[in-house]
């Protein structure tokens, strides 16, 4: 009994039989990828001065800034070299620079915002110094009758020591006299203390009110002036 005969199909035939079998033109099945049409490519010049392209990121342009152009020659962006660790450490501190800068200017801006809208004049300011110096110089003038009071006790306690002569100072003369001098002490303290917040209050306003100034006469929120130009009269 003769055996079937066995159809042998080479490779190229094999393939051009699927494609006609599927209903596709021998060329339609050559054809690449619809993405590959629309690969990038990479350009560069390497460190030699020589111009390299490949399908791929270039090695040898690794330090060197590189192009990605479409199939049509344009150019998509630019890949930036890769940076040293040093490079790129100091890429970093730049960045961080740049922000604190930004955050500075953004809570000028907000400071003389606020200063605006507290004192839309200088003679709100001015007022305002006044209220908050007054309870201040209240204390201060106080104190400074207390002080002149216990002056006055220390200056007659000395007399009434001093008409003892040799004799033995009575305990209730040093309790009386120990006593005026805590006094006095405690006293200039406080005064000490109510000076120095005065001349704080004092700067205070006085910075407020030259850049409230500034501000009133034109310069932008979170402006610097510059040193060329003049200001406004007091």
């Amino acid at each position: 009994m003769a055996r079937p005969a066995r159809m042998i199909c080479r490779p190229g035939v094999a393939a051009l039989a699927a494609a006609l079998a599927g209903g596709l033109t021998p060329a339609a099945q050559a054809a690449p990828p619809a993405g590959a049409a629309s690969a990038p490519i990479y350009s560069c010049v390497d460190a030699n001065g020589r111009r390299l392209s490949s399908d791929r990121p270039i090695p040898e342009c690794l330090s060197q800034e590189q192009r990605m152009l479409g199939r049509d020659g344009t150019v998509r962006r630019t890949v930036p070299p890769l940076l040293s660790p040093e490079q790129q450490a100091q890429r970093d501190a730049e960045r961080k620079a740049q922000e604190r800068a930004q955050a500075a200017r953004n809570d000028a801006v907000r400071r003389d915002r606020l200063l605006l809208s507290r004192y839309p004049t200088l003679a709100a300011h001015d007022a305002a110094r006044q209220r908050a110096l007054e309870p201040v110089q209240k204390a201060i003038d106080t104190i400074r009758v207390r002080i002149a009071r216990l002056e006055t006790e220390r200056l007659a306690l000395i007399n009434e020591r001093s008409a003892l002569g040799f004799k033995p100072v009575p305990e209730d003369l040093k309790l009386r006299t120990n006593g005026n001098d805590g006094s006095l002490e405690a006293q200039r303290t406080i005064l000490r203390d109510q000076e120095t917040e005065r001349a704080r209050l004092n700067q205070q306003f006085d910075i407020e009110r030259q850049r409230l100034q500034l501000l009133l006469a034109g310069l932008p929120l979170g402006g610097q002036l510059d040193s060329a130009t003049p200001t406004a009269p007091h």
